[in-house]
């Protein structure tokens, strides 16, 4: 047998090399595959995705009185309310599909702002600088945000001091309509007001009915929010379908 030559030892030796290499790489670990893409929905962002997950969008609505679904419930017409006008009856306000009593000498005023349904002045003792006003606003299931959100901006109006005052938060029923009532006082901030306004109050309605909740704002110089608690509280409690 003849020796091996040199070059036939160089190959023998690289043959050995690749098949250890070879079983080297049989016994590693499987590279971790590339995580797939997140699949969104048709003109929705991931961002977009994350905000509605965590929010709960998409969470089945209650069955019972729902004014978060944004679906107008059965038998309920929109078309059909009515919105009481200057020339109406002045001791009777209506919006909403519903009808309550108010006293003759809050007047009929145009609505002033975005978001305002209906507005009335409500006159105080001496001089016009203690009128307060009477705001209603009407938002359909799914519209104006919920409850706590709006009573946080309210409070965010107010400022007792340096900080926002508690609001006194009271619940309760007519008839099928559920109410929620807020107050608040102190230094009012009116949206695009140049100042605060020393000492006012606010007795404010959310009244929660079928689709929709109706706010009602008796906002004002506390004085004259005061004088006319009795008569604010007996329009709420007299509230009733318009039909």
């Amino acid at each position: 047998m003849q020796p091996l030559r040199a070059p036939s030892v160089v190959l023998l030796l690289a043959s050995l090399a690749s098949v250890v290499a070879l079983a080297s790489c049989d016994n590693a670990p499987a590279p971790k595959p590339p995580t797939p893409p997140v699949a969104s929905p048709s003109g929705q962002s991931p961002t977009a995705q994350t905000g509605a997950a965590s929010s709960g969008a998409g969470a089945p609505s209650a069955p019972a009185l729902d004014l978060t679904s944004g679906i107008t419930p059965p038998g309920l017409d929109p078309s059909k309310w009515k919105t009481s006008g200057s020339a109406d009856d002045p001791a009777v306000l209506e919006v909403a599909g519903l009808r309550a009593p108010k006293p003759t000498s809050w007047v009929w005023t145009k609505p002033s702002m975005q978001f305002r349904t209906l507005q009335y002045a409500v006159a105080g003792e001496g001089d016009s600088t203690k009128a307060a006003e009477l705001i209603v606003s009407v938002f359909m299931a799914g519209d104006g945000g919920p409850l706590d959100a709006n009573i946080t901006r309210w409070k965010g109006q107010f400022r007792q001091g340096d900080a926002a005052p508690e609001p006194k938060v009271t619940d309760k029923e007519v008839g099928p309509l559920k109410v929620k009532f807020v107050e608040l006082e102190g230094d009012y901030m009116a949206m695009g007001a140049a100042g605060a306004k020393k000492d006012f109050s606010q007795i404010g309605a959310i009244v929660q009915a079928s689709g929709r909740n109706v706010f009602f704002r008796l906002i004002g110089p506390k004085v004259t929010v005061e004088a006319n608690r009795a008569d604010f509280m007996k329009m709420i409690d007299g509230l009733m379908p318009a039909d």
